[in-house]
Protein backbone atom coordinates (compact mmCIF):
# COMPACT_ATOMS: atom_id res chain seq x y z
CA UNK A 1 0.00 0.00 0.00
CA UNK A 2 3.29 2.17 -0.46
CA UNK A 3 2.58 2.77 -4.16
CA UNK A 4 -0.06 3.36 -6.07
CA UNK A 5 -1.21 1.28 -9.25
CA UNK A 6 -0.28 3.59 -11.72
CA UNK A 7 3.42 3.90 -9.95
CA UNK A 8 3.37 -0.46 -9.69
CA UNK A 9 2.60 -0.87 -13.55
CA UNK A 10 5.88 0.79 -13.71
CA UNK A 11 8.08 -1.61 -11.85
CA UNK A 12 9.33 -5.02 -13.63
CA UNK A 13 9.15 -7.67 -11.38
CA UNK A 14 11.76 -9.85 -13.54
CA UNK A 15 13.98 -6.60 -12.69
CA UNK A 16 13.10 -6.77 -9.16
CA UNK A 17 13.51 -10.56 -8.91
CA UNK A 18 16.86 -10.49 -10.43
CA UNK A 19 18.33 -8.31 -7.84
CA UNK A 20 16.79 -9.98 -4.87
CA UNK A 21 18.46 -12.94 -6.24
CA UNK A 22 21.81 -11.19 -6.15
CA UNK A 23 24.58 -11.66 -2.95
CA UNK A 24 24.62 -8.20 -2.33
CA UNK A 25 20.67 -8.37 -1.89
CA UNK A 26 21.47 -11.51 0.80
CA UNK A 27 23.72 -9.04 2.77
CA UNK A 28 21.17 -6.75 2.72
CA UNK A 29 18.50 -8.91 4.26
CA UNK A 30 21.31 -10.25 7.17
CA UNK A 31 22.06 -6.50 7.56
CA UNK A 32 18.35 -5.55 8.30
CA UNK A 33 17.71 -8.57 10.42
CA UNK A 34 20.63 -6.72 12.76
CA UNK A 35 18.97 -3.55 12.47
CA UNK A 36 22.16 -2.06 10.72
CA UNK A 37 20.35 -1.43 6.95
CA UNK A 38 19.39 2.55 6.29
CA UNK A 39 17.76 3.40 3.47
CA UNK A 40 16.77 7.14 1.82
CA UNK A 41 19.16 8.78 4.08
CA UNK A 42 19.58 11.90 3.60
CA UNK A 43 23.01 13.85 4.35
CA UNK A 44 24.64 17.68 4.18
CA UNK A 45 28.12 18.02 3.81
CA UNK A 46 30.55 21.03 3.34
CA UNK A 47 33.65 20.50 1.09
CA UNK A 48 35.87 22.61 -0.46
CA UNK A 49 34.51 23.94 -3.84
CA UNK A 50 37.40 22.21 -5.69
CA UNK A 51 36.50 18.44 -4.49
CA UNK A 52 32.87 18.96 -5.89
CA UNK A 53 33.86 20.99 -9.01
CA UNK A 54 37.37 19.78 -9.94
CA UNK A 55 37.61 22.73 -12.76
CA UNK A 56 37.70 25.00 -10.44
CA UNK A 57 40.60 26.31 -7.51
CA UNK A 58 38.36 27.51 -4.79
CA UNK A 59 38.94 26.33 -1.51
CA UNK A 60 35.79 28.20 -0.39
CA UNK A 61 33.48 26.10 1.24
CA UNK A 62 30.26 24.92 -0.06
CA UNK A 63 27.49 22.52 1.17
CA UNK A 64 26.56 19.65 -0.35
CA UNK A 65 23.40 17.61 -0.20
CA UNK A 66 22.24 14.79 -0.85
CA UNK A 67 19.90 11.41 -0.61
CA UNK A 68 21.70 7.62 -0.20
CA UNK A 69 19.67 5.24 -1.54
CA UNK A 70 20.65 2.40 0.92
CA UNK A 71 24.00 1.79 3.02
CA UNK A 72 24.48 -0.90 5.37
CA UNK A 73 27.09 -2.09 7.86
CA UNK A 74 29.32 -4.98 7.85
CA UNK A 75 31.80 -6.49 10.38
CA UNK A 76 34.83 -4.69 9.04
CA UNK A 77 32.96 -1.38 7.05
CA UNK A 78 30.08 0.15 5.33
CA UNK A 79 28.61 -1.01 2.08
CA UNK A 80 27.16 1.78 -0.22
CA UNK A 81 24.53 0.63 -3.19
CA UNK A 82 22.81 2.93 -5.56
CA UNK A 83 20.20 1.94 -7.62
CA UNK A 84 20.37 2.91 -11.25
CA UNK A 85 17.64 2.90 -14.09
CA UNK A 86 19.23 4.62 -16.75
CA UNK A 87 18.91 3.27 -20.08
CA UNK A 88 22.29 2.67 -20.56
CA UNK A 89 23.90 -0.08 -23.31
CA UNK A 90 27.44 -0.43 -20.52
CA UNK A 91 28.57 -0.43 -17.11
CA UNK A 92 31.20 2.39 -18.15
CA UNK A 93 28.65 4.91 -18.79
CA UNK A 94 26.81 4.63 -15.29
CA UNK A 95 30.32 5.01 -13.91
CA UNK A 96 30.87 8.08 -15.79
CA UNK A 97 28.09 9.64 -15.04
CA UNK A 98 27.84 8.67 -11.06
CA UNK A 99 31.21 8.02 -10.07
CA UNK A 100 31.68 11.71 -8.35
CA UNK A 101 28.66 11.21 -7.02
CA UNK A 102 29.00 8.62 -5.13
CA UNK A 103 32.57 9.51 -3.75
CA UNK A 104 31.05 12.09 -2.22
CA UNK A 105 28.41 9.78 -0.23
CA UNK A 106 30.81 7.66 1.20
CA UNK A 107 33.03 10.72 2.14
CA UNK A 108 29.83 11.53 4.00
CA UNK A 109 29.34 7.94 5.63
CA UNK A 110 32.82 7.98 6.49
CA UNK A 111 32.73 11.33 8.30
CA UNK A 112 29.72 9.88 9.96
CA UNK A 113 30.92 6.55 11.51
CA UNK A 114 33.34 6.76 14.06
CA UNK A 115 35.71 3.96 13.53
CA UNK A 116 33.60 2.58 10.05
CA UNK A 117 35.16 3.38 6.73
CA UNK A 118 32.79 2.69 3.56
CA UNK A 119 34.47 -0.35 2.41
CA UNK A 120 32.58 -1.08 -0.63
CA UNK A 121 30.82 1.35 -3.21
CA UNK A 122 28.44 -0.17 -5.55
CA UNK A 123 25.86 0.52 -8.23
CA UNK A 124 22.64 -1.31 -9.09
CA UNK A 125 21.85 -0.97 -12.70
CA UNK A 126 18.05 -2.19 -13.34
CA UNK A 127 18.46 -1.89 -17.03
CA UNK A 128 21.68 -3.98 -17.36
CA UNK A 129 20.56 -6.41 -14.15
CA UNK A 130 24.48 -5.79 -13.27
CA UNK A 131 26.12 -4.77 -10.01
CA UNK A 132 29.17 -2.58 -10.89
CA UNK A 133 31.89 -2.02 -8.39
CA UNK A 134 33.02 1.88 -7.89
CA UNK A 135 36.61 2.30 -7.49
CA UNK A 136 37.93 4.81 -4.84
Amino acid sequence: ERMTEAEMELISLYQVYRFLDTEEAGRMTEAAKKQLLCSEQPFVMSLPACRVWPQTESEEPVLVQGIIDVFWEEEDGIVLLDYKTDRVENAGELLMRYRAQLLLYADALDRSFAGKKVKEILIYSFRLNQMIPVER
